[in-house]
């Protein structure tokens, strides 16, 4: 992560490439799929990142992680309510994830769903305040 957070994108792939071949179980493969794949949008391979998300929905059809950078892809793509829906089943299957709450926030303020992007931006913060989310040291 600390490659990838300093924008050294092509070294956290070679990472992320190397923490799939070295994962132990289907945790670790659909974690590894979810962060190679945020890598290969950042690099503009949006096929191999679709790739990667849905591999790793292979292994579980409810990470929520997963279901959100595809739910990301379609709301770049301009097709809101089908992210919507993959932000809410995100949030069907992990209720603490605040990122899907924050996204899904952002989504109905695309449709000018004022009320409603507030009420899940709202969440979202609340759910972080108390879940700080974790961060990878260096």
């Amino acid at each position: 992560m600390a490659a990838f957070d300093a924008g050294r994108h092509e070294e956290a792939l070679a990472e992320f490439e190397s923490a799939l071949a070295l994962a132990s179980g289907d945790a670790e493969r659909m974690a590894a799929r979810n962060k190679r794949g945020v890598t290969f949008v950042a690099l503009g391979r949006r096929d191999a990142a679709l790739e990667d998300f849905c591999a790793a929905l292979i292994l579980d059809e409810r990470f929520a992680p997963a279901l959100v950078n595809l739910g990301n892809l379609l709301l770049e793509d301009g097709h809101v309510r089908d992210a919507i829906d993959y932000y809410e089943a995100a949030i069907r299957a992990d209720e603490k994830y605040a990122t899907a709450y924050r996204n899904l926030g952002i989504a109905h303020k695309r449709l000018g769903q004022r009320a409603e992007s507030v009420r899940y931006l709202r969440a979202a913060n609340r759910i972080e305040m108390r879940n700080p989310p974790k961060r990878f040291k260096a």
